[in-house]
This record gives C-alpha cells, sequence and structure tokens, in this order.
C-alpha cells in the first residue's frame, strides 16, 4: 500500500507558521477576562470537580453531587483545573477553550502540511485562526474548542501511523477518538467514518494481522469512551440523578442522541430548513467561511476522488484520503446538525476545523492545479467563486447599519462577481502566445478574490472582538455582532418552535440579571435562610446552575449550599413535583424561591403554586422589581401539605 511522505516544517517556514498561531492567540486570548460566566451549567460543575474525589469522578452542578450534569467529565476536569488554579473567574473558565483553539490552528497546519502541501497548510491555519465562529466559541465555555483538538490530533496521530507503519499510532488514535467521545460525545465521533475509510485504504500489514490490530483498537477505543459511563451505571448510588436523564446511558444515547435530533425544540428558529446554517444571522458567522471556498475545496476533492478511482495521475493518496476525511467529516455535519431539532450555533463550531481545511484545499486547487481539470470542471468551479461572491455581497448588505465599510465590502464581493466573468472573457486561451500571461493575471485576480474572502472574515471576528455585546447572547458567549434580518417566514409560528422560544426565554433570564443584583439577592436569600440544607430551590437548571456559579465566585464567605432546580426548561419535565417541594419547604429545609417571570406562560401550575404559596419579596432582596427574574418567599403559616390557606382560601 502507499505510505505518506515523511515532512518536517523547514526553518523558512517557521515565521510563517509563527505569525499565524501570533495572531491566533491574539485574537483567542485579548481581554478573555472581560464580560460574563456565560450559562451556569458548565460554569458551576466544573467548579465542583476539586471540591471532592466524588465530584470529580461524577461532575455535578451541585456541591453536594446530587445531579450530575449531561455531558461526560472530560471537559469539567480540563476547566477544573484551570478553576483550581485561577480561582473562579472569567480568565480561569474561558483560558482552557482559548489554549485550544489555538492548538487546533497548529494541529491542523501539521496535517495539511504532511499531506497537501507548505501552502495549503499555510491558508487552512490562516483560515482557521480568523474564522469568526472558531474564535467566538474559542473565548467562551464551550467543549467544541476541546473537542476539536482531540479530533485533530487523533487524525494527526493516523497520519503518523501510516507514514511510519507503526500500530501503536493506531491504539493512541483510538484512545484519543475515545477521549473524544468522552469530551462531547457524539461531536467527536463525526470524522470517524472519514478515519475509518483512511486506515482501510492506507493499511500496510497484511489482511490477518491488520484485522487483529483493527479489533485491539476497537477494543481500545471502547474502553476508553465507555469506562466512566460503565463505572457511573455501576455507582448510581453514588449520586442523585442524571441531568435531563434517567441513567447514564439514557444521558449519551437518549438525550445528546435522539432527543436532539429528534423532537426537542429549542435554539435557532429563524428558518425551518435544513440549510439554516447558512441563512440569517448565521450568513456572517459560518455563511462567509463556508461560502465559497468550502465547496470549492469540496469540489476539488470530489473530483480528485473521481480520479483516484478511475486509476489516473492525481494528487497523493495521503492528499485524497486526507480531504475525505474533512469532507465526510463536513457531509456527517451537514446531515445530523441541518436537519437536528436543537439547532445551535455551537453545534457547527466542531466543524470549522474541516471547512478551513477544505477551504484552503480549494484555493491552492484552483491556483496551482486547475489546468489538470476537465473544461467543465474549471467553469463549475468558477461558477461556485462568482455565487459565493454573491452571497457574501447578500450577507454584508445586512451589517451596513454596523459601519459603512460593510457598505464598501458588499460592493467590493458584488463587484468582484461580476468581474469575474469578464476576466475569464477575455484572457488568452491556450492557443494564444499570451497564455501565461494571462494565467498569471487571473491568478493575480483569484489571489485578490482570496484576501478579500479573508479580510472579510476577520473584520467580522475583530468587530466582534472590539465591540462584545451585553445582551442576552452576549452575556451567554456568543459574543457575535447583532444582525438584523428581515422575518423570513410569512406563515404563523409552529407550536413547538413557540414552546421552544419560551424555554429559551427561561434559560436566558438569569444572564439578564445584573450581576450586582444577583449578589445582593444572593445575600439577602442566605441572610434570611437561618439553618436551612438548601439555599435556594430554583425555577430552572440554568437558574440554580448560575446562582451557584455566581455565588462562589462573588460571595465566597457564603457555605456552598445545594440549590433544588424545580423544573426542566429543557424537557418541560418536573424535576422536583410540587409535593415533594412542599415536604421539604415544610420540614423548613428550604424557604426561598427564584423563578423567572417567563414561567408564568411556561408552566402556569407552577406560577399558580407561587401565587399560593408564597410572598413575591423580590424587591426587599435587591432585584428589581420590574425585572424578570422573582423572589418568593415561602409562607410559613400555611398548610402547604392540606392545600389550605390561612385566610379561608380553597
Amino acid at each position: 500500500m502507499l505510505s505518506i511522505r515523511r515532512s518536517y516544517i523547514q526553518p523558512t517556514e517557521v515565521l510563517g507558521l509563527l505569525l499565524v498561531i501570533l495572531l491566533a492567540a491574539f485574537l483567542r486570548l485579548y481581554e478573555l477576562d472581560r464580560g460574563h460566566s456565560g450559562l451556569g451549567i458548565y460554569s458551576a460543575t466544573s467548579l465542583n470537580t476539586t471540591t471532592s474525589f466524588q465530584n470529580w469522578l461524577f461532575p455535578g452542578i451541585f456541591i453536594d453531587g446530587s445531579i450530575i450534569t449531561d455531558k461526560p467529565p472530560v471537559f469539567f476536569w480540563v476547566q477544573g483545573f484551570f478553576l483550581e488554579v485561577f480561582g473562579p473567574s472569567n480568565l480561569g473558565l474561558r483560558l482552557g477553550p482559548a489554549l485550544c483553539g489555538i492548538s487546533c490552528v497548529f494541529l491542523l497546519y501539521l496535517i495539511l502540511r504532511r499531506t497537501y502541501g507548505v501552502m495549503t497548510a499555510f491558508l487552512g491555519a490562516l483560515f482557521l485562526a480568523i474564522a469568526p465562529l472558531d474564535v467566538n466559541f474559542s473565548r467562551g465555555v464551550f467543549l467544541e474548542p476541546l473537542t476539536n483538538t482531540l479530533i485533530l490530533l487523533s487524525i494527526l496521530m493516523l497520519l503518523i501511523a501510516a507514514d511510519r507503519r507503526k500500530v501503536r499510532y493506531v491504539y493512541i488514535t483510538a484512545i484519543l477518538i475515545g477521549i473524544a467521545f468522552m469530551s462531547k460525545l457524539w461531536q467527536g465521533l463525526i470524522p470517524l467514518p472519514g478515519l475509518a475509510i483512511f486506515y482501510i485504504y492506507m493499511r500496510w500489514e497484511p489482511w490477518s494481522k491488520f484485522l487483529q490490530t483493527t479489533v485491539l483498537a476497537l477494543a481500545v477505543f471502547t474502553m476508553t469512551a465507555f469506562a466512566w459511563p460503565l463505572l457511573a451505571w455501576l455507582l448510581e448510588s453514588s449520586y442523585g440523578t442524571v441531568m435531563h436523564s434517567e441513567n447514564v446511558w439514557d444521558m449519551i444515547f437518549g438525550w445528546n442522541l435522539f432527543d436532539r435530533f429528534g423532537n426537542l425544540q429549542y435554539g435557532s428558529s429563524h428558518d425551518p430548513s435544513w440549510f439554516w446554517f447558512l441563512t440569517g444571522p448565521m450568513q456572517v458567522f459560518l455563511g462567509i467561511t463556508f461560502l465559497p471556498l468550502g465547496i470549492l475545496g469540496s469540489c476539488f476533492i470530489l473530483f480528485d476522488i473521481k480520479k483516484c478511482l478511475a486509476r489516473r495521475k492525481g494528487k497523493s493518496n495521503s492528499a485524497i484520503y486526507m480531504g475525505v476525511i474533512c469532507l465526510i467529516w463536513l457531509l456527517v455535519s451537514m446531515v445530523g446538525f441541518g436537519g437536528a431539532s436543537v439547532r445551535l450555533s455551537s453545534y457547527w463550531a466542531s466543524t470549522v476545523p474541516a471547512i478551513c481545511a477544505i477551504s484552503a484545499v480549494g484555493m491552492v486547487g484552483i491556483i496551482k492545479h486547475r489546468q489538470s481539470y476537465a473544461a467543465w470542471q474549471r467553469a463549475l468551479l468558477f461558477v461556485i467563486v462568482i455565487v459565493g461572491l454573491i452571497y457574501m455581497s447578500n450577507a454584508f448588505s445586512h451589517l451596513s447599519d454596523l459601519s459603512s465599510a460593510y457598505k464598501y465590502l458588499t460592493f467590493i464581493c458584488l463587484i468582484g462577481a461580476l468581474s469575474m466573468p469578464l476576466v475569464l472573457f477575455f484572457k488568452p486561451g491556450f492557443d494564444s502566445v499570451n497564455f501565461s500571461t494571462g494565467e498569471m493575471a487571473l491568478n493575480k485576480f483569484l489571489w485578490g478574490i482570496f484576501t478579500i474572502i479573508l479580510l472579510a472574515n476577520l473584520s467580522v471576528t475583530f468587530y466582534s472582538l472590539l465591540n462584545p455585546r451585553d445582551d442576552t447572547l452576549g452575556r451567554i458567549g456568543f459574543d457575535q455582532m447583532p444582525v438584523s434580518f428581515p422575518n423570513r417566514n410569512a406563515e404563523p409560528v409552529n407550536p413547538e418552535i413557540e414552546r421552544g422560544r419560551l424555554r429559551g426565554n427561561v434559560i436566558t433570564a438569569i444572564v439578564r440579571s445584573e450581576p450586582e443584583y444577583l449578589t445582593k439577592a444572593i445575600k439577602y436569600i442566605y441572610e434570611s435562610n437561618g439553618n436551612t440544607q438548601y439555599l435556594v430551590a430554583t425555577d430552572s437548571y440554568n437558574t440554580a446552575a448560575k446562582i451557584a456559579y455566581h455565588s462562589a465566585d462573588t460571595l465566597p464567605e457564603i457555605p456552598r449550599l445545594p440549590i433544588i432546580p424545580i423544573y426542566s426548561e429543557y424537557q418541560d419535565t418536573w424535576i422536583t413535583t410540587l409535593k415533594d417541594l412542599e415536604e421539604i419547604s415544610d420540614q423548613g429545609n428550604v424557604k426561598y424561591i427564584m423563578a423567572a417571570s417567563g414561567m408564568k406562560i411556561l408552566n402556569f401550575e407552577f406560577w399558580t403554586w407561587l401565587n399560593w404559596h408564597a410572598d413575591d419579596v423580590t424587591i426587599m432582596t435587591g432585584l428589581p422589581f420590574d425585572g424578570e427574574m422573582r423572589v418568593f418567599k415561602i409562607r410559613e403559616d400555611c398548610d402547604v401539605i392540606g392545600h389550605s390557606h390561612p385566610c379561608g382560601l380553597p
């Protein structure tokens, strides 16, 4: 079988690579400690990992370990390390993802350098360094940067395995894929079909030995990926319950697979189509990265696969199958995320490295190798560039209110799209003595187009970096420029989508509370509690987790007491039934409930119970009376078990 040539970074390349890494580091580390801590679930869980061995082994939202989180532990172990070093702070929360994002740029360079060469590696790393979506998620409390790092490292190890023909690197690859699964579950396995194809084609062992190695690698992967779930299942008595799930297996296969890609509704709802990730606000965060360069590179990879299957001379097979890995990575994402009922841009953050790699293949392919393709293929490639520029022009036309520079960028992209047919029409043909001159002129024009695309992506990244948002999206970590798109759906909103929006409103309500007001409210509740078992009861997981982390961050003198979440804002189900809540409050173990006013619509039964059994003391706690978050004190003179009211009400 063919092997991959050994390839080392030459001294002349170091400067360019260093500049790209420095750019990636600047974009991801600039004022990293500013802003808010985001949604509280990941933050609170990470903080708890260093409080006890049980909380480390089974990371939970609350310090008592009563509810373990809905994700595997690897991410929380990494985050817990940084929080132990820097304390509960934005820097402690965000430094890990930022360093992972920088590492991804370096790893992508090494991968493309081994397969496609220096120019492709440089462009791919540069594109990833400035990609708006990747920069955004590398600066937040998100799992994707760590998952991407593990994915890219596993790809690199498999390349080294095929290069050196050493099976130990195959086992290392299996371990890394298993750890990626334990980072963000199924998103860590997105490139797995492509890796399998590469591994089979680059086989260097006899079939009998190859099958033995494969079985052992699968065993290594299974042990790495499922050792923790098996342990959590066997030791269920060590914790109370699993967030959103009946048990750890339901968390892995139910909540994180079938539910999220089934009929659960929350997240983006601007477009019900499969291509929602290229429409609406996503145009300027992902669309301009994906189009036209991602489609351009995909075509080159498909053309090369056709050449390989036809046994025609083309690029080295290592490059072709590296392209297959990235293409399958992208296609699996399109099928999985495009049709998912839960539509979050974080899904696509785990695919940006593949998009950037494919885009680099497209740029270098049309510049250096276009003459080795058929005329119809070249025509298709140029049409893709033209259509992509029109798409970008349309995307930037929605940003003209933010900066006049985007007006010019809109026209530049449009002029580029209109100019390309003229450049191609007047370019000398093969039989002309000026053919070489025409090719050089076309290459310069294409380089100009690609420079515009890269600068356009960088402009979006810089705008988001220099103009941080303080609204809901900004506070939960989606620090992207505000974009206003016209309503694309004239038809009435689907009830399921509307219900999903209500859940989203409750999920994010707590982050819209000003930190200083929230601090006052938590302090008031604690000082008024007396000797209670729980700090407070809350309407939802996110409210509970945010209070848990915020109290540890701003009020370290307060003991970290557990909190009772009442309702699942994700699944529309009770976490703590009203009967159980009545019993707990009757025993004096909880005196206050904090809830978003949106619960009045989301769960009217709960809101009615609150008004029957508790008094609204919001203004006494320091929270604004007209704000979203309400604080209720459970009445001590109510016979809550018997559902009677001291005033004689039924």
